[in-house]
């Protein structure tokens, strides 16, 4: 899985930069445009997700990691081919990004629900790091080598995305463990299935302690990365080739993050983390839009750096903690109750901030969605999880 998902980070960094790149310099979108491009990204999870949640917690995870990956698959490669016959229009890239949208929301709650399948509990705090420093590696290395491509082959770049997610699959496919059968429930019943796995969450103070704080923070960072891309090409007048460059080295900031999160945890006490952690993500994305005042790129990719430090300390803790007190049964659907509300925060923020940035333009979209990005520090520093010390540790 670790290996799938490495390439598969990797060569998502393609359509990352790609998308919106093709929606702002061929199809010439604005504010509103690329709202909804980002909004498309996280919409599913609202309608989908508990739905998702009830049907993993029945299911095997792992063939749901593989048909899913294969959809996308197909979603991706459509692009290239319809670039190649002269058919490519804003709708479809829109409907491209729906449909990663839902298949993403399987595979999300599937791969965090398969994980301590794979490893002991005391273990997944290590097994979240390996993970997060991959992806985060990704963020390194890929938005450079996508920025390449797509100036040399524009939106045929794609394909090698679609080809990364096949290779995914199969890696996955691969996985000689053995999974557990779901547990058996003589009558199963929706209803009673999806409640419970929302109980799980809104009975526990941390747990729906951090569902508001990421829920709060998603709006933020989404209301501020709705008009990034926007920021990037129309602001700041970068290339693809030079974007790419540049939020390649400000990922570096994700890649020391996931590599100090340990350590931090161990001195400072999980709750302050988590507390710093989304302090320092606010702080860099609020000062991003000071790269219009100095040299463009070197500003930028400062900020950037700045701006994603936090963000894997956080998201490695919060995730391992939820992991380590949730039973397996359950953790489908708990992951799906979190992820409903985080996303479609997401979603919401997204739209916000296509609208926001259309009225009163991108750098108050950018002002306002990086402040209230900030709120959840009081949140958790405040809350159940701010004093927490050590994360906990439950069998099975």
């Amino acid at each position: 899985m670790w290996g799938g998902e490495t390439i598969e980070w990797f060569t998502d960094q393609i359509s990352t930069l790609a998308l919106p790149t093709i929606a702002i310099l061929v199809f010439h979108a604005g504010p509103l445009e690329t709202g909804v491009l980002r909004a498309l990204d996280y919409v599913a999870f609202p309608f989908l997700g508990l739905y998702a949640g009830v049907m993993v917690d029945r299911w095997r995870r792992k063939p749901v990691l593989v048909w899913t990956n294969i959809v996308q698959v197909v979603a991706l490669g459509s692009i290239p081919a319809s670039f190649l016959l002269g058919r490519l229009s804003l709708l479809q890239i829109f409907l491209v990004a729906l449909v990663m949208s839902a298949t993403s929301v399987f595979f999300a709650v599937a791969y965090q629900a398969y994980l301590p399948v794979l490893i002991r509990r005391e273990d997944l705090v290590e097994g979240n790091s390996k993970l997060e420093t991959s992806s985060s590696a990704s963020t390194v290395a890929g938005p450079t080598i996508a920025g390449a491509l797509y100036q040399l082959f524009g939106p045929l770049s794609v394909a090698v995305d679609a080809l990364g997610t096949l290779v995914a699959a199969i890696m996955i496919g691969s996985i000689v463990k053995r999974e557990p059968p779901p547990s058996f429930v003589a009558e199963r019943n929706f209803w009673r299935e999806l409640r419970a796995g929302v109980r799980v969450v809104v009975d526990s103070p941390e747990l729906k302690s951090l569902a508001a704080s990421n829920s709060v923070f998603n709006f933020g960072t989404s209301m501020f990365m709705a008009v990034f891309y926007l920021f990037i090409y129309d602001r700041l007048m970068f290339s693809p080739g030079l974007a790419g460059i540049v939020l390649g080295v400000g990922n570096i900031g994700f890649l020391i993050g996931a590599l100090i999160s340990q350590r931090l945890i161990k001195r400072l006490g999980f709750g302050t983390v988590l507390t710093l952690a989304v302090l320092i993500s606010g702080l860099g994305l609020l000062l991003v839009q000071a790269s219009v005042f100095g040299p463009p790129a070197i500003m930028l990719a400062g900020l950037w750096f700045l701006s994603n430090l936090g963000l894997p300390i956080y998201n490695i803790n919060q995730v391992s903690y939820r992991q380590a007190i949730v039973p397996d049964a359950v953790q489908g659907r708990m992951n799906a109750t979190m992820r409903t509300l985080g996303y479609g925060a997401y979603a919401i923020g997204a739209l916000v901030g296509g609208v926001v940035g259309l009225w009163y333009g991108i750098l108050s979209a950018m002002t306002i969605g990086a402040l209230i990005s900030l709120i959840p520090v009081i949140m958790i520093q405040f809350g159940p999880v701010g004093g927490l010390r050590e994360m906990p540790q439950m069998g099975r």
